[in-house]
């Protein structure tokens, strides 16, 4: 800190040196104020500055800062102390305070001006400084750059090699066997190899010229037999148009007598390459769709020039060449382990054979291979309130034909049918909507029991059958399949439960698998899966009335909400936990349709779970309810609960099939609605009142609730079960 005696002192020396070099240079000052113009005098100032800046020490100048802030400090102590006394003396010593001040401010701009030019100095420098690292860095790289330019060069100089030693040259004994002494020159290029070289590089020379004037030979002759297959050809093609013409012109002939030979013969071209089962199909698939039903079409699809090749097999030569035996297999294995010592050298050859991985793919895939026709039977719907202009929903079923398996897999697509909603896809899902056609006939397995004893050489787990087969897109083997391809298997069953139903059920179905039930048996299940999924459709849209019940004829009110409906697992389903007695009395099965449907009311919920079977509608759906109001209801719980579950089961199946599920719905709404008013008016506070027509509230020991719908003249009303 500077004092105020330093501060007076060094004053009075300014004054006094300002004093003196005002008055010697005086004249001086004028002259020079005469000369040297403005722009001058700042540039001048600007270079001594610059030059001060550099010459004195940036340490000193902090410690001066420091000293000249801790004295502005006390002249702003001092001028407020002064201003508090407000006397004159106080007022004299507050302009001589305000000069020192002054000049400790002019004395702190000169250090900021100097500290300014530091630091553009040092900017200068240090953007200097970076232009010369970057020029040696970049001078760096390109000089890196031409190291290994010039290493690229030396290494493809040392890479270099003549075109002549790309040429197979014959051996050397056979050169100086079969070469003339004029070329091979024995006595000089045996002790010379590179006149050894040359001589035999002519000798390759004169051998290539002897074969490339034979070439010329051949092309000349082939020529000459190419003319003559073009003019044999043009010959035959010209027969071809006038053959044209004359079957256009028969053609008027064809529609009068009603017998359109060129269709047939088309169709014909290609029936004769099918397989024996797919020819059996199509052919009595044609014949039922012209006698009984027109809305079945067949046709065939596949590759042509494939099905040429193989039909020049006979079936026995075809099944030996894709065939995969076990016995044979180690053979070869064994054939290929012997052979892989070369006879003539001694030396073992590589060994080509692949992975046994790889081979057994291989074989997979030989097992698996399918023919290359297919036959697609498409099942239009009988629809009534569709114009002629529309196309009717369609099922289209591939089957394809396993030679090596003997066995016929189908695939199964929609035609002119976009699926809507979320809760119907698993309806018309394309695994399992002809799945359960006949009893037990999943898919899951092969019908052929020669298959299980085929898999084992490829396959450790033949279970992985069906997953294949899905993999490659070939479907499933259902039996009805075989059946309809004239395909038949003894095939002993595997599990207990179609152990014990295998005499009356089998063979039932035996006897029914005829053409003509199948296709009938396939027209149903579409159509019933079409009317199934417009009902699941619209419950799920609610697009229908849910607030009356129009059961008998009179229309009852429902006073309870529909929520919602969604499809679920059958693991969801077990979960539910009210669903147990139907799964433990194989009354649902796991390929059976799983879906859940919420009604509420006030404060209570009903969580209705459906279990459509795979077989429907030969056997109806299946409800379980579980209530919450006061507590969670079940049926192994409440009594009335087993009652609703009761009445929605038993919906009459002469009623219209149609709106089968809908009135199943209306029926758990109305359900719900009885519960809680006849329920509701015993609780605190009173939350559901009686809105329902019905006599008795409970009847008997067990408090029967009245759920059923009874006609009652011109209303209905509701009763006991």
């Amino acid at each position: 800190m500077v004092s105020k005696s330093e501060g007076m002192e060094r004053e009075t020396a300014a004054d006094k040196k300002r004093r003196k070099t005002t008055s010697t240079n005086l004249s001086e000052a004028s002259a020079c104020l005469i000369k040297v113009s403005k722009d001058d005098v700042y540039l001048n100032t600007i270079a001594f500055e610059k030059q001060e800046a550099s010459n004195r020490s940036s340490v000193n100048d902090t410690h001066i800062f420091n000293a000249l802030c801790s004295e502005l400090k006390e002249v702003f102590s001092e001028v407020v102390r002064l201003k508090m006394e407000n006397t004159e003396e106080a007022k004299s010593r507050i302009k001589e305070t305000r000069v020192n001040g002054s000049l400790a401010l002019v004395l702190l701009k000169k250090l900021n001006r100097l500290d300014k030019v530091r630091i553009r100095d040092g900017r200068t420098a240090l953007h200097k400084e970076k232009l010369r690292v970057d020029s040696n860095r970049l001078q760096l790289q390109n000089l890196l750059y031409e190291e290994e330019h010039l290493k690229r060069e030396i290494q493809q100089c040392y890479l270099f090699k003549s075109q002549d030693e790309e040429i197979d040259l014959i051996p050397v004994n056979e050169f100086y066997q079969n070469a003339p002494e004029a070329v091979s020159r024995p006595t000089t290029t045996r002790y010379d190899d590179h006149a050894k070289r040359i001589a035999r590089l002519e000798w390759e020379l004169q051998q290539r010229k002897e074969l490339d004037s034979h070439l010329k030979e051949l092309k000349t002759l082939k020529e000459t037999v190419e003319k003559d297959i073009v003019a044999y050809s043009k010959r035959l093609d010209s027969l071809s148009p006038r053959l044209r013409d004359l079957i256009v012109a028969t053609r008027p002939l064809q529609e009068a007598l009603e017998m359109p030979f060129e269709k047939g013969w088309e169709i014909q071209k290609n029936v004769r390459l099918l397989a024996p089962p797919l020819y059996v199909l199509y052919a009595n698939a044609v014949a039922y769709s012209e006698t009984c039903d027109n809305l079945l079409s067949t046709m065939i699809h596949g590759d042509e020039e494939e099905a040429k090749q193989m039909e020049s097999l006979l079936p026995f030569e075809f099944s030996i060449h894709h065939r995969v035996d076990p016995s044979n297999r180690d053979r070869a294995d064994s054939d290929n382990d012997d052979n892989d010592q070369d006879l003539d050298t001694g030396a073992k050859k590589r060994h080509r054979d692949q992975p046994k991985t790889n081979l057994a793919e291989q074989r997979r895939e030989t097992l698996l291979t399918a023919y290359p026709l297919r036959v697609t039977v498409t099942v239009r719907a009988k629809e009534k309130n569709m114009s002629t202009h529309e196309k009717l929903p369609g099922l289209a079923i591939t089957f394809n034909y396993l030679p090596n398996i003997n066995i016929i897999t189908i695939n199964c697509s929609l035609i002119d049918l976009e699926i809507a909603g979320t809760a119907t896809c698993d309806i018309l899902s394309m695994d399992t909507i002809l799945s359960e056609l006949f009893s037990n006939d999943t898919g899951l397995e092969s019908p052929n029991p020669m298959t299980n004893y085929q898999l084992q050489a490829i396959l450790e787990d033949a279970d992985l059958f069906i997953s294949l087969l899905k993999k490659n897109g070939l479907g499933k083997p259902y039996r009805w399949a075989q059946d309809l391809c004239g395909l038949e298997f003894i095939s002993a069953p595997n599990n207990r439960s179609f152990m014990q139903s295998f005499e009356k059920k089998f063979k039932a179905d035996c006897n029914k698998k005829t053409i003509t039930s199948i296709l009938r048996k396939i027209r149903a299940r579409w159509e019933a899966r079409l009317q199934l999924y417009k009902q699941i459709y619209e419950i799920e849209s609610k697009s229908f009335d849910t607030s009356i019940n129009n059961e008998h004829g009179h229309p009852i009110r429902i006073s309870s909400t529909f929520l919602q409906w969604i499809s679920i697992t059958l693991e969801d389903y077990v979960a539910s936990g009210v669903s147990s007695n139907f799964l433990e009395n194989g009354i649902a099965f796991a390929g059976d349709l799983f879906f859940r449907a919420i009604v509420v009311r006030g404060s209570a919920k009903l969580e209705s779970y459906i279990c459509i079977p795979c077989r429907y509608p030969e056997t109806t759906p299946i409800w379980s309810f579980s209530l919450y109001w006061n507590g969670k209801h079940t049926a192994a719980s409440d009594s009335s609960v087993r009652d609703m579950e009761y009445w929605c089961n038993n919906t009459p199946v002469t009623n219209n099939m149609a709106l089968m599920l809908q009135t199943q719905l209306k029926r758990a709404m109305s359900c719900l609605d009885i519960f809680l008013e006849t329920e509701g008016p015993y609780c605190i506070p009173v939350e559901f009142k009686q809105d329902k027509s019905f006599l008795k509230p409970f009847r008997g020991r067990p408090r029967t609730k009245p759920f059923r719908i009874a006609p009652n003249g011109s209303t209905s009303l509701f009763t006991q079960i």
